[in-house]
């Protein structure tokens, strides 16, 4: 397959080298060796960058006004900074900050038994020197690893790769698809021992403003959250035990316009050293590190291709999801590529305990948690981290958009523009492809049909109803379906299985069979998911066919799926009442059985490409 064109025109590169560093007001601002690429910026300088008093005395609100200012500056220009001393960005006295840090340690010394046994949901990461947790879901495929390479020869970051104690291979937290979730209590997640823990990082969800339905997540000035525990969110009650800064997330106290909105809360957990891929977030980010160091890669929106409009990770590189459907030439291609826009603005920045990082949306990161420094117990320090996303709604935003910004929206307005018109885009496709192809093929027959024997004429009755169905009929109904799919589940047993030209001749009168429903109806979605229902008891062939499905088909397939969800529920034999496809996918898949994840990566890139070449259509038809 042809490679995707990455051609993008040079991004708007702001000030390389570095990132300034907000510090407390009545701070006087620190030189830094250059090799750290930092400048320091104390609060209450103007834009000019002008060195302020070290006596300054303000009021509360002017004090929350100065650091209110200095932070919009990078807000409005969607420009990273590091914010030096985050207790100190509270209505606190520096003795209550000592007092109060931003997070109370994570450990089981300082939290409720009541709270320590909570079981909770746990996103995490495996630890690659441990295959005990869910050893059929931590399977490090070929594809899997082909990405997590991608994304390692993608980084300007040295030796991340490997760990300092010697490590190689460190766990890389590739996103949702790739997680796996598992149920532990906070106890156990706060005591696994280095050495033998299956968890590498954990991502787990403190307060979700849609969760907790509400438009917000409201801040006092002290710091504290205003919230009720949820249910839904398991660790709410830690809220309580955040405070956050609140003068750089209330906005301008003389504004009675609510400029900043917290959506989410996040907690970090990384028992060991760990990365994140390259990947950026459609909400401005505050990371507020509480333990251990972070390393943070970042690079604007033009530096690199996202995977665009039409993938379920849309946040993240494109040859991170469609690399396996390159060449290595052509992918290798791409990374120099991508590392050439990287090269003029690239940021490193490293970001202790007690420290924060903006992070504004759009722009490229990826985040190295160090654990390398040993406590008294000889264990390894672990690294923690409060995640705040965020929506920063000003108008100077929306009408000045920094140049460097450009793509970013640009990707997200063409993403809205392709979420209204997809199924606009995926019909013209499939017509296009449904003529193409019944304009090649008339029939499918395979050329060796001797009739010699009555099973042998039983074979090709079956051939010739099929090849009926597909090419005859005008019109695709439930029963058509329910036949087609067992004249071709009786083609697939091992009596009619014959040549690798036979394999050929099943893959095309499948694709062209698929090409023919017309998912609209949900009579024939339900028809397709039922004809999936059956036994198959030649995994490898029937793997080896759906293989080799197109783009199309893989779409026809999975839709046939996601659009009969919730149109037929069954009652089992246990009497519980299950959703007909949720049944039919797990049996599908389970029928093929070693060969199921293998059909399955190739279903989700094939309805990617499919997205990919329904949003060329798209964009030639405007």
């Amino acid at each position: 397959m042809a490679a995707a064109n990455t051609s993008l025109p040079d991004p708007h590169y702001i000030s390389p080298g570095y990132v300034d560093t907000l510090i407390p007001p009545g701070c006087i601002p620190v030189c830094t060796n250059d090799k750290r690429n930092e400048r320091r910026v104390c609060i209450g300088e103007s834009k000019k960058r002008r060195r302020c008093d070290s006596t300054l005395s303000t009021s509360d609100t002017d004090k929350q006004a100065l650091c209110w200012d200095a932070f919009q500056f990078y807000l409005e220009k969607c420009i990273p900074v590091k914010i030096n001393s985050v207790a100190s960005f509270r209505h606190v006295t520096n003795e209550q900050a000592s007092k109060e840090p931003i997070f109370s340690t994570m450990s089981v010394d300082s939290l409720p038994s009541k709270m320590l046994d909570k079981i909770i949901t746990v996103q995490c990461v495996p630890n690659v020197n441990h295959k005990s947790l869910h050893p059929t879901e931590l399977d490090d495929d070929k594809i899997r690893q082909k990405a997590r390479d991608i994304d390692a020869r993608l980084s300007m970051l040295p030796n991340t790769n490997s760990g300092n104690d010697g490590e190689e291979n460190i766990p890389t937290f590739m996103g949702q698809e790739d997680q796996v979730t598992t149920c532990m209590s906070l106890r156990e997640l706060l005591t696994i021992d280095k050495h033998n823990h299956h968890v590498s990082a954990s991502q787990l969800p403190i307060l979700d403003a849609e969760e907790m339905e509400q438009e917000s997540i409201s801040l006092n000035i002290d710091g504290k959250l205003n919230h009720q525990p949820t249910a839904n969110l398991e660790l709410s009650p830690l809220a309580s035990l955040i405070r956050l800064p609140s003068y750089l997330l209330l906005g301008n106290p003389r504004n009675a316009s609510k400029d900043v909105v917290i959506q989410n809360i996040n907690l970090w957990h990384a028992p060991q050293s760990c990365c994140t891929n390259v990947h950026y977030d459609d909400h401005d980010n505050l990371l507020i590190v509480t333990n251990g160091v972070k390393i943070v890669e970042l690079c604007p929106p033009g530096c690199i291709q996202a995977s665009g409009v039409y993938s379920t990770h849309a946040n993240h590189p494109i040859l991170l999801r469609r690399g396996n459907m390159q060449t290595d030439e052509d992918i290798q291609c791409d990374i120099q590529s991508t590392l050439k826009r990287k090269q003029g603005s690239t940021h490193i920045v490293t970001v202790a305990a007690g420290e924060a990082l903006y992070i504004p949306l759009g722009w490229w990161h990826r985040v190295v948690s160090k654990c390398d420094q040993h406590d008294a117990s000889g264990r390894g320090n672990r690294c923690t981290a409060i995640n705040v996303w965020f929506d920063y709604h000003h108008p100077s935003r929306q009408s000045n958009a920094p140049d460097h910004m450009s793509l970013f929206h640009l990707r997200q307005c063409s993403r809205r523009y392709f979420e209204l018109n997809k199924d606009y885009a995926t019909a013209l496709l499939l017509e296009d492809k449904n003529q193409a192809y019944f304009l090649k093929n008339e029939e499918i027959l395979p050329k060796d049909m001797i009739i010699t024997t009555q099973e042998n004429l039983i074979h090709r009755r079956d051939w010739i109803g099929m090849n009926r169905i597909v090419f005859k009929y005008e019109l695709m109904d439930d029963e058509s379906i329910n036949t087609f799919g067992l004249l071709y589940r009786r083609c697939l047993t091992p009596t009619q299985h014959s040549t690798s030209e036979h394999d050929n001749k099943l893959y095309c009168l499948l694709e062209a069979f698929l090409l023919r429903i017309q998912l609209g109806n949900t009579t024939h979605v339900a028809g397709l998911v039922n004809m999936m229902w059956s036994e198959v008891s030649v995994a490898i062939w029937f793997s080896e066919i759906l293989c080799k499905l197109s783009p199309e088909a893989c779409y026809i397939l999975t839709q046939a799926w996601e659009r009969h969800a919730g149109v037929k529920t069954i009652v089992d034999d246990n009497g519980e009442t299950q959703d007909e496809a949720e049944l039919s996918y797990r049996r599908f898949f389970f029928n093929l059985e070693t060969y199921s994840n293998e059909v399955r990566n190739h279903l989700l890139n094939g309805v990617e490409e499919f997205y990919h070449q329904a949003w060329v259509k798209l964009s030639s038809v405007v």
